[in-house]
């Protein structure tokens, strides 16, 4: 299910594609260089230089569909049909390859030995196993698992999912039994060229993440996490509150205003403006870097996977859709730099500003492509954690099924038209670089009921259509980013690189 409101700003995860033809150099002090440098090229073979590996090299004009999280609980491609759906199928089915963030668990509760393990409470997201399969018909070849949700039902949920998406033939990235397998790239061979997935997470539960071994401390099963550390960013009025309080309760800060202080695990500095700060962990982004590169040396196009909840400010407390973190920036330019041919953010659930720098594009923000509001079963501590609202929206509480407590969860978090507005992207590589971006606008049905809601069809109503595509332009403004080049024709979009 989506995350909670209270959980949406913890765990961030981010979706790179990557297929360029530069070394990893940094974009910024943050993002460690992982070319190792070639101190003696006679050591080398002079007829296979490290930068010929560094290259496009798909079958061209190759093209890519990428969409956001597929939150699904059931096989959906044989349901009644949802006019529009088939359209969008058409469109998957039709690329070269297919990419999407898996935010959920495979399992069959029926014989699963493993536990559901929901966090603040969030929901522990459920999908039927033969959901692999139809994700599969429906053209999808690559999915990303490092997310918030990747650990709901545990080591054996994350095992088994694992398992579910081998046998249909998904390619799947950003898990594993131990940090090395959780950040290596995947390969999909297509039949026009070999394409790596790397994937990791900002938006992480906590020991949710694979971690090495350590000396004789052995190492964790997990997700691809890259760690960061936040500040918040405060006006002086909103800075002379925090200090009165952290005066009162712990006796500092009681003096001249502070330049900074911590309070309740924050850290707040004194600005101008305000914001949320994140600093990405350097060895974090060093790993990652070398699983780009390393990426680029073994396919002819990368994938580079990132689910991020962070945003520019207030989440959870401010009305509308969510602007993502500045970092975010950063960290896009430096995989570039690294190789990346896309990068594709998930994690926010409204669509994001999309951004083409050195030709390739960056998508800040993809929304979600299913959003299955049917998930059951649903455990027991989800109930004991939302006792007090149970009780304040049912007269009788205890006769409350899993979808009565659903209801109200998704109300308080996502009773939003933005929610279910979203893009299927089509990105088209010619001539070593990305020629052009058709952007399909997607509706997921809001108000309609359990057994379609969520389903993604093509949106056709004009007003809508100009509606997902104002979003993106705005959003794009509001991040600060150059005025995109988008021409709509016939309710379909195709953005173009700026010209030089």
């Amino acid at each position: 299910m989506p995350a909670h409101t209270i959980a949406r700003n913890r765990w961030p995860i981010v979706v790179l594609l990557v297929t360029a033809s530069w070394q990893i150099r940094a974009a910024d002090p943050t993002w460690p260089p992982a070319d190792p440098g070639v101190r003696q090229s006679a050591e080398l073979d002079p007829r296979r230089p490290l930068q010929n590996e560094s290259r496009l090299s798909v079958v061209e004009p190759f093209t890519l569909a990428l969409v956001g999280d597929m939150i699904i609980a059931r096989p959906l491609s044989q349901a009644a049909p949802v006019a529009g759906f088939e359209r969008l199928l058409s469109v998957i089915r039709g690329s070269d390859a297919a990419f999407g963030n898996m935010e959920t668990t495979l399992i069959d509760t029926r014989h699963f030995n493993g536990a559901p393990y929901p966090f603040d409470g969030d929901w522990a997201n459920v999908s039927l196993p033969s959901v692999a399969a139809d994700l599969k018909a429906m053209g999808f070849d690559l999915v990303g698992r490092a997310n918030n949700h990747a650990m709901d039902w545990g080591l054996e949920g994350m095992r088994e999912t694992g398992r579910h998406l081998d046998e249909a033939g998904i390619i799947h990235a950003g898990s594993g039994e131990n940090a090395a397998l959780a950040r290596a790239p995947a390969y999909y061979d297509s039949a026009r060229g070999r394409v790596a997935l790397v994937s990791f997470a900002t938006t992480f539960r906590p020991t949710s993440e694979a971690m090495p071994p350590h000396g004789e401390a052995p190492g964790r099963p997990g997700l691809s996490a890259l760690h960061l550390t936040m500040k918040v960013h405060v006006r002086e009025v909103a800075m002379r509150s925090l200090a009165a309080a952290d005066c009162a309760l712990n006796s500092r800060s009681c003096g001249a205003l502070p330049d900074s202080l911590s309070l309740g695990g924050t850290r707040y500095v004194l600005d101008a403006r305000d914001f949320n700060e994140y600093a990405p962990d350097t060895e974090d982004l060093a790993q990652i870097g070398r699983a780009i590169r390393e990426a680029r040396q073994h396919a002819d196009l990368v994938i580079v996977a990132v689910h991020s909840h962070e945003c520019r400010w207030d989440c959870e407390l401010r009305p509308g859709p969510s602007i993502p973190g500045e970092f975010l920036k950063e960290i896009a330019h430096g995989a570039i730099e690294a190789g990346a041919d896309v990068f594709a953010t998930t994690g926010i659930h409204n669509l994001g500003p999309i951004e083409i720098w050195h030709g390739r594009p960056i998508f800040y923000g993809l929304s979600n492509f299913f959003w299955s509001d049917i998930q059951e079963p649903v455990p027991h501590e989800l109930f004991q954690l939302n006792r007090s609202m149970l009780a304040k929206t049912y007269e009788h509480p205890e006769r409350a099924t899993d979808y009565d407590l659903t209801a109200p969860l998704n109300a308080s978090s996502f009773a939003t038209e933005y929610t279910f507005q979203t893009i299927l992207a089509q990105v088209t590589f010619a001539h070593g670089a990305v020629d052009h971006v058709t952007l399909y606008p997607v509706w997921l049905g809001y108000g309609e009921n359990l057994r379609t809601s969520g389903t993604p069809r093509l949106e056709t109503r004009p007003q809508q259509v100009r509606a997902i595509f104002g979003q993106i332009q705005e959003r794009t403004a509001a991040y600060g980013l150059p005025a995109l080049d988008l021409s709509v024709q016939s309710g379909v979009a195709t953005l173009r690189p700026p010209r030089p």
